[in-house]
């Protein structure tokens, strides 16, 4: 049978100890405490695996990652918009990309204007030369 009792006690003991384990995240300074305790639990448990605060720091988390979903949210992309993107932050031109990968120009060209579709070896060659998933050109 659950004692609800010493579980609440329990909670609030644990609450006071650690509150960063349980709080919300509203704001961008609330983030950045939360993300603060957090590295710093990492840092201290390092090497103990599974520590018996594990839950409790994939709970804060998920709360860091719902947050940031809300607050930073990342647009729909498909593999011509990363490509774009990709190009762009480098920046790099498309006779360099090609030469690179291994991709001749004209197709990288047709890639980004949507003439052709992206192939598993394509993404898989772009994927390795950006250092991202190849599932982001797909």
């Amino acid at each position: 049978m659950t004692k609800f009792p010493e579980i609440t006690r329990s909670f609030q003991e644990l609450s006071g100890l650690a509150p960063e384990f349980f709080m919300d995240i509203r704001t961008d300074d609330d983030l950045a405490r939360a993300t603060a305790f957090l590295y710093t639990f990492d840092f201290e448990v390092k090497g103990e695996e599974p520590h018996p605060l594990d839950p409790l720091a994939e709970l804060l988390t998920q709360r860091i990652t719902a947050y940031e979903a809300r607050r930073f949210p990342v647009p729909d992309a498909d593999g011509p918009d990363m490509l774009a993107f990709l190009l762009q932050q480098r920046p790099l031109t498309q006779q360099a990309l090609a030469a690179a990968t291994g991709i001749p120009q004209s197709t990288i060209s047709d890639l980004l204007r949507r003439r052709r579709a992206f192939t598993a070896d394509h993404a898989r060659k772009l994927g390795a030369f950006f250092q991202v998933n190849p599932g982001m050109f797909l």
